[in-house]
């Protein structure tokens, strides 16, 4: 712009607001296509951020277990099935009682059938003393869990069925992700 010691100064103001003059019409945006596509971005980032904020993202862990026997809920509005599951060490404090559950069954005909409930106790299951020299090492540890069912059908057939137990931890927005402070 200011090269030229020799110009004068009415010619560099000249060529300077040539430049300006220049860069404006690349950066302006005219046709409303360009208008109608600028705010489709804006609009998308905006519920990107308030997603961020705003939204849930829930997290769950998915356990292996048999079903052992089924029963009446305390207040008998609801049944209840019990089930040994194994839980890897370092998830077992993330699930306790009150947290919601689907349990995964795996019918003879290769269909699968999805019980909803709540789990309503959780009690480790103490190692033999055989075992218990290695619970350090372990990668898993047995609980026995018992979990509250909403449907009507007959569980007593299912004792010593295997199945998928689904535990949803939390729901946190997903800004969360990024807190450090997460684990």
């Amino acid at each position: 712009m200011f090269n030229n010691p020799f110009d004068s100064f009415h010619s560099t103001v000249a060529e300077a607001k040539e430049e300006r003059e220049q860069l404006d019409r690349l950066l302006t945006v005219s046709t409303p296509r360009e208008r109608q596509l600028v705010a489709v971005i804006a609009l998308l980032l905006f519920i990107l951020a308030a997603w961020l904020f705003f939204g849930n993202v829930g997290r769950s862990l998915a356990v292996d277990g048999v079903l052992i026997e089924s029963g009446e809920d305390l207040l008998g509005a609801n049944q209840t099935v019990q089930a040994l599951i194994w839980v890897e060490n370092e998830a077992a404090p993330h699930f306790r009682a009150g947290l919601p559950a689907v349990i995964e069954l795996d019918i003879a005909d290769g269909e699968a059938d999805t019980l909803d409930g709540e789990i309503r106790t959780i009690s480790a299951l103490p190692s033999p003393a055989e075992v218990a020299a290695f619970e350090a090492a372990a990668p898993v540890s047995v609980h026995r869990v018992t979990i509250a069912i909403d449907s009507s059908h007959d569980l007593s057939p299912l004792a010593g069925t295997e199945c998928k137990i689904i535990i949803e931890i939390s729901e946190d927005p997903p800004a969360a992700i990024f807190d450090p402070r997460q684990s």
